[in-house]
């Protein structure tokens, strides 16, 4: 992760660990240490980074980040909040372009979902918030909430079978029961609502 500011580094940094408490977080303040930091030690699989440092402009870095890095999601998340940019990221081959502006577990939400193998441009917020279940959650049983629970922390149908007593076979019903209701075809794209909605705090 790699912002100037420490402050909006640290606090998010704290997001993601609250969300996916067996993160580890390496932090940058420069595009420098960003670099140095991908070279050592075992390969990342996120870049949560800002677009614009002190330094300079991270843009002109994303095509080696990404020759280096091919199966690593890179998320750029900015202050900048132009659509002609964040295009222009995207088809760089950046996996995510997110507006600092947003509120805090929208930006979780859509980190989870760029993590989970979906591409994300979300500069404006959604306006919903955190701890508001929509139709779709409002219509899960007790136990299709608690698969999506499981989901949001990434567990498989065999992970979510043996926490909640069930059968492989059961989970995956409620799997795809849940995917449905939500509006979503992805456990991915189910996991990032459950955040959103604040399911999983």
């Amino acid at each position: 992760m790699a912002d100037d500011h420490p402050i909006f580094r640290e606090g998010l940094a704290r997001l993601i660990q609250r969300y996916q408490p067996e993160a580890d977080v390496d932090q940058a303040a420069t595009i420098e240490e960003v670099l140095t930091l991908a070279g050592a030690g075992p390969v990342s699989n996120t870049f949560i980074l800002d677009l614009m440092f002190a330094t300079g402009n991270l843009e002109a870095s994303l095509p080696d980040l990404r020759r280096s890095f091919s199966r690593t999601s890179i998320i750029i998340v900015s202050m900048v909040n132009d659509l002609d940019t964040a295009t222009r990221i995207m088809n760089a081959d950046a996996d995510g372009f997110i507006c600092k502006s947003l509120p805090p577990h929208e930006i979780v939400a859509a980190v989870a979902a760029v993590r989970g193998g979906d591409a994300v441009l979300q500069l404006e917020a959604s306006g919903l918030p955190a701890n508001e279940a929509d139709t779709s959650l409002a219509g899960l049983t007790q136990r299709q909430l608690d698969v999506l629970l499981l989901l949001s922390r990434r567990l498989s149908n065999k992970e979510i079978g043996l926490e909640l007593d069930i059968s492989p076979f059961t989970a995956r019903i409620h799997v795809s029961v849940v995917l449905k209701a939500l509006g979503v075809t992805t456990r991915a794209g189910a996991a990032a609502k459950a955040i959103a909605r604040g399911v999983c705090q």
